[in-house]
C-alpha cells in the first residue's frame, strides 16, 4: 500500500500509477491477516525445538520405564554352589570309608558324598539365589550331626568338620540297604540297586522320608546280621519280602524315577 503523501513524487518519477485504495474496512481485515500469518511463522519456530524437546522427554521416560523391565526378563547366570570340606569322625574316632553324608536344606534333602579313607569328605552343594540364607544340616550314616550352616551361594568352608554321637551298631554295612544285603548275600544286584534309587529320588527328597530313612539304618544293622548268619532267614525275607517290593519299584519306576 502506497500513503497518499508519496503518490505525487512516484507520479514524476515513474509515470501514471494506478492505485487501488481500498476501504478502511479491507485496509483493517489486510493488516490483521498480515500480523497473524507473521504469528504463525514465529510459533513454528519456537515451536521447532519445543517439540523436539518433548519428543527427547518421551525417549528419555520410555527408556527409564521399559529397560529395567527387559533387563528383569533376562536371565541370571546359576548360582554358584556353597563348598565344603572337612572331617567326619565320632565321640569315639573316625568314621568308616564309604559312609555317607548327606545334606539337607530345610529338612529337605539335596546331595550326599561318600566318607574317604582319611575320614575326610567334599561336598559341593548347589541351590538357587532364593536359598541364600536357608540352613543346611547334616547326617553322617543316617544319624544326625551336630553343626548347621547357613547356605550362601559362592562361598568356601574348607574346615567345616562334621561330627555325630556314634553311628548305628553295625556300621560297617557302610549305609547302605542292610536287610536286603544280608538276603541277597551281596550289595551288588540290580535289586538292591533299584532299592538304592528308590531310597536317593523319592524317600530323601522330602524330610519325612529322609526321618524314616534314618531310622531304618539305625535299627536294620543288627536285623541284618541275624538274617546274614542263617541260610533259611534270608531265603524268606528275600522271597516274601524283598522280592514283592522290587517288583513293585520296578513296575512303577517310570512314576518315581528321577528323568532330569
Amino acid at each position: 500500500m502506497i500513503p497518499w503523501s508519496g503518490r505525487s513524487e512516484l507520479q514524476e518519477t515513474y509515470g501514471e500509477i494506478g492505485v487501488q485504495v481500498l476501504p478502511v474496512k479491507d485496509r483493517c481485515e489486510l493488516e490483521m491477516k498480515e500480523q497473524i500469518t507473521g504469528s504463525n511463522w514465529r510459533g513454528r519456530r519456537v515451536g521447532r525445538p519445543v517439540g523436539a524437546l518433548g519428543l527427547l522427554l518421551a525417549l528419555v521416560l520410555l527408556a527409564i520405564i521399559v529397560l529395567p523391565a527387559y533387563g528383569q526378563d533376562d536371565e541370571m547366570p546359576p548360582a554358584i554352589p556353597h563348598y565344603f570340606a572337612g572331617t567326619v569322625s565320632t565321640s569315639s574316632g573316625s568314621v568308616p570309608e564309604g559312609t555317607v553324608v548327606q545334606a539337607f536344606r530345610d529338612g529337605a534333602y539335596v546331595i550326599d558324598t561318600t566318607v574317604t579313607s582319611n575320614s575326610t569328605y567334599v561336598l559341593v552343594v548347589p541351590g538357587e539365589y532364593s536359598d541364600d540364607g536357608k540352613i543346611l544340616s547334616f547326617t553322617v550314616g543316617g544319624v544326625q550331626a551336630s553343626q548347621t550352616v547357613a547356605w550362601h551361594y559362592g562361598e568356601i568352608d574348607e574346615n567345616f568338620d562334621l561330627t555325630i554321637s556314634s553311628l548305628p551298631d553295625g556300621s560297617w554295612f557302610p549305609f547302605d540297604c542292610f536287610i536286603a544285603t544280608a538276603a541277597y548275600g551281596t550289595e551288588t544286584t540290580e535289586e538292591i540297586n533299584l532299592l538304592r534309587e528308590f531310597r536317593d529320588v523319592v524317600m530323601l527328597a522330602s524330610s519325612a522320608g529322609s526321618e524314616l530313612v534314618s531310622l531304618y539304618y539305625q535299627v536294620s544293622p543288627p536285623i541284618a546280621e541275624v538274617i546274614s548268619q542263617h541260610a533259611f532267614l534270608r531265603t524268606a525275607i528275600r522271597v516274601g519280602f524283598i522280592d514283592p517290593i522290587v517288583a513293585i519299584l520296578d513296575w512303577s519306576h517310570a512314576l518315581w524315577s528321577d528323568t532330569d
